[in-house]
This record gives structure tokens, sequence and C-alpha cells, in this order.
């Protein structure tokens, strides 16, 4: 229902500001459309077997093991969706433990998946980054038994929370935005390719492309999201140093 007092109050705001804020967001959508997209040229190690995906979980999980500090993968999940049904079960999952490389365990006609995974994904030096990946997780546990969702949890570093710390926004941040707001980059978001069959054994080439450059743009946010943490919290401490005053007050 409008009342007169909003009605008072929209007529209120200044035309100026109106033509500055329509200016603005079209130099956005400018800027925006100029950007490239952000692509992946490292390595797709794609798998399809209970055996294959096996023995790449063990290599995960040693690689973990052998890790001196925390490990972080970028990490996500494709399924297929049906307008009728709803989300499918968990079809595919991308984990990438540097930024050249990238796992592509194809799952959909596994009825249980290797126990080394869920080692690695609970493993207490292991980092789970990605956007929204708390629910990925959980999802995970739902479709396939074997799993804890809450020690997977305990391991997620969610990029679209964490970038609010030096990267603030009104909203909630996705995978595409934070991409164009850190990297300054576009990510392909091909409905054709979003919404096709993912369950369906073997991925194109373009699917397994699709999949690795989420995997691969959850872990280079990451690293810049940290990276950015870093330089605030340096600036944070000279900014204390110069004015000792305010720390007094506080304390």
């Amino acid at each position: 229902m409008t009342t007169k007092r909003s009605m008072r109050l929209r007529s209120a705001v200044d035309p100026l500001e109106k033509e500055n804020i329509a200016k603005r967001q079209k130099l956005e959508k400018t800027e925006y459309e100029k950007r490239p997209f952000i692509t992946y040229k490292g390595k797709c190690m794609y798998y399809t077997t209970l055996v294959d995906c096996a023995i790449a979980c063990d290599e995960l999980l040693q690689q973990a093991n052998r890790s001196e500090e925390e490990f972080v993968v970028g990490f996500d999940l494709e399924w297929p969706f049906n307008f009728q049904t709803g989300p499918g079960k968990v079809a595919v999952i991308q984990i990438s433990p540097t930024l050249d490389k990238c796992y592509i365990l194809h799952v959909s006609e596994m009825k249980k998946l290797p126990k080394s995974l869920s080692e690695f994904l609970e493993h207490p030096k292991v980092i789970i980054t990605g956007v929204n990946i708390k629910n990925d997780v959980r999802k995970l546990a739902r479709d396939f038994p074997g799993f804890n969702s809450d020690k997977m949890v305990e391991n997620c570093f969610d990029s679209g929370v964490m970038a609010k710390n030096c990267f603030p926004t009104s909203g909630r941040y996705s995978l595409e935005k934070l991409v164009n707001r850190i990297l300054k980059m576009k990510i392909n978001k091909d409905k054709k390719v979003r919404m096709s069959k993912w369950h369906i054994i073997p991925l194109s080439e373009a699917q397994q492309k699709y999949a690795a450059i989420d995997a691969y743009a959850s872990l280079l946010l990451y690293y810049k999201i940290k990276e950015a943490e870093e330089i605030k919290a340096i600036k944070d401490k000279e900014d204390d140093e110069k004015h000792p005053e305010v720390l007094k007050l506080l304390n």
C-alpha cells in the first residue's frame, strides 16, 4: 500500500541525483560489456569410473597429507535441472588444487563415492573454497552416503561472504559478480551449457571447460581475497599507529 508519506519521500529525491545514478549504472554496464571472459588454460583431468575417481581422490588426499600448511582447493558441483522435477542428483564434482589443474569427477552413474573423497573433503588441512559452498557440500552429503556434512562445512571458505570484508556490497555475491568486481572479468554462463545434461557421459569439451572455469575462478578469487585482507590489515595497523588515541578510547 502506497502512503502519502512514501510518495513525498520519493518525490523528494533530487532529480540530479537520479540522473547521476542512471549515468553511473550505464557506465558500469558499458565497462562490464568490454571486459574479457575469464579463461582456463590449465589441464582438465576427467574421470568417469569409480576406480579412476578413487585413484584421483587418493592423489588429492596424499597431497593434503604432505602439505605443511592449509591445502586450499577450488570446488564446485554440477547437476541436471528439470523445471518440472527440480534439481537432480550431483553429477559432476570439480576440484582445483592449483590454478593449472582441475580434477573433474563424473559421478552421475555411481551410487557411492570413493572413501578417499570424503576423507579428503573432511581433512583438517583442507580448505574448500567457492561461492555458496556450504550448500554445495550439504547437497553432496544428501545425494551420496558416507559424508559428514558438518566436517565439510567447517572446512568451507565462502568467497561470497568473506569478500564483503574488503569489497563491501549491499547485496549477495554470486560467482559472476565476484569475478566482475575482483578480477575485472566476465564469466561465461552460457545457458546451453549451464542447463545441459550433466548426467550424460561423456561430457563435451565445452562442458569440461565450463566446469573447470568455475573451480579455477573459485581458487583464484580465494587468493585475491586473502591478498586484499593482508593489504587491509597492514593499512589498518598503519592507521592505528598514526592515531593511537583512537585505540585508547576503544580499549
